[in-house]
């Protein structure tokens, strides 16, 4: 037996189901349209006016500040050598020892000559005292009197020169021992044991490298650039190896041409660094910090977030009413870490991320990518 619905039971049961429905979609459709005007969060970093250290790089290559050649100053056999290659020697240290047998009997001769003058010169003295009475009292002629003066100072004249070649002999018997001329590291020894040797021979080299020396060569526009914001031109440099720059060793510039070279059109620029602990060898490549201003109060931004159009540089910023915006600028400094802002961006919010889809006009949430709250701009 089917029972028949009741028609109005149904009608009621129905019109249940539809109001649950609808009033199901009417929750959604508002959800979603939330959603949908939800503004995406940004990072912006409020810019200030603070403290930065300024500087620009150049590649360069570290040579010894004090350099010098190691050579026989008289010819001979070498007898010894009194280093070992590479080792740190002192100034007037003696490195080479050449046989001086010929330079001291050399020596000796001249001496002995000088001995025999001096011994006729006081006989010449004493003949003087003698006569000097007798021709006064014109016991003696003056002509013998004038024989002997003459021959007084002739004496004197050979014994001028017997000192001159004593002097020279003992010179050249000091060069037998060949000593550094200033302190450093020397090289190997370019000469061994029994060799004989001229003067003039490289017999090793020398180079100081507890202290080197950069040459730079801005450009004139670079160099006008780096006077615009150091007046005084008292620089402070900073070298590492290349790849390395945990490795910094500190120095300052000792030498500024004086005009551009019209060649090349830069300017060359000299350091003098200390290198104590001999970290760069002479003759290395290396990256040259030039530091402008140490603590110089400038308006910057890190590269990654100047970005470029057909219009030049700009940064996005966002405005009060969370509205992203460009602004463009021009920057007359930049490095690998920062660019300068003109000063009328102090207070600006501007974004510190990729930009991503987003677009000047877009609004957006600003989230201050330091954790403080951003007032807005």
């Amino acid at each position: 037996m089917v029972r028949l619905i009741n028609f109005k039971v149904w009608q009621t049961m129905m019109a249940g189901v539809l109001l649950l429905g609808l009033g199901g979609c009417g929750n959604e459709a508002p959800k979603k349209t939330q959603e949908q005007a939800k503004a995406p969060q940004v990072k912006v970093r409020e810019l200030r006016k603070e403290p930065r250290s300024i500087w620009v790089e150049f590649s360069s290559k570290a040579e010894a500040y004090e350099s010098a050649a190691v050579t026989a100053k008289v010819g001979g056999e070498i007898l010894e050598l009194r280093f070992k290659a590479g080792e740190r020697v002192r100034k007037g240290q003696v490195l080479f020892i050449l046989d001086k047998s010929d330079y001291l009997a050399a020596y000796y001769k001249a001496l002995a000559q000088l001995e025999k003058d001096q011994a006729a010169l006081e006989l010449a003295e004493a003949d003087l005292e003698r006569y000097r009475p007798l021709v006064e009292e014109e016991l003696a002629p003056r002509q013998k009197w004038e024989q002997l003066l003459s021959a007084r100072k002739e004496l004197q004249a050979t014994i001028k020169a017997d000192q001159g070649l004593l002097a020279d002999a003992k010179l050249k018997l000091s060069y037998c021992e060949v000593k550094a001329p200033i302190s450093g590291e020397i090289s190997q020894e370019l000469v061994k044991p029994g060799n004989m040797v001229s003067p003039g021979t490289t017999l090793a080299s020398i180079v100081r490298s507890d202290m080197l020396q950069v040459t730079i060569f801005p450009s004139s526009g670079e160099y006008a650039q780096i006077r615009h914001y150091n007046p005084k031109a008292e620089f402070e440099v900073e070298v590492y190896p290349r790849g390395r720059p945990q490795l910094k060793l500190k120095g300052k510039v000792d030498y500024i041409a004086a005009r551009v070279d019209e060649v090349t059109g830069t300017v060359g620029m000299r350091a003098k660094v200390a290198n104590p602990k001999g970290l760069i060898l002479p003759g290395s490549f290396v990256i040259v910090r030039l530091i402008i201003d140490p603590h110089l109060p400038v308006v910057a931004i890190e590269p990654d977030w100047v970005f470029q159009d057909q219009e030049g540089e700009f940064v996005y910023t966002v405005d009060s009413h969370g509205i992203l915006r460009k602004a463009h600028f021009h920057s007359l400094f930049s490095n690998s870490e920062m660019v300068i802002l003109p000063e009328d961006f102090v207070g600006k919010r501007v974004l510190v991320q990729p930009a991503g889809n987003l677009v000047e006009g877009s609004r957006v949430e600003a989230l201050p990518a330091d954790g403080n709250v951003s007032s807005g701009a």
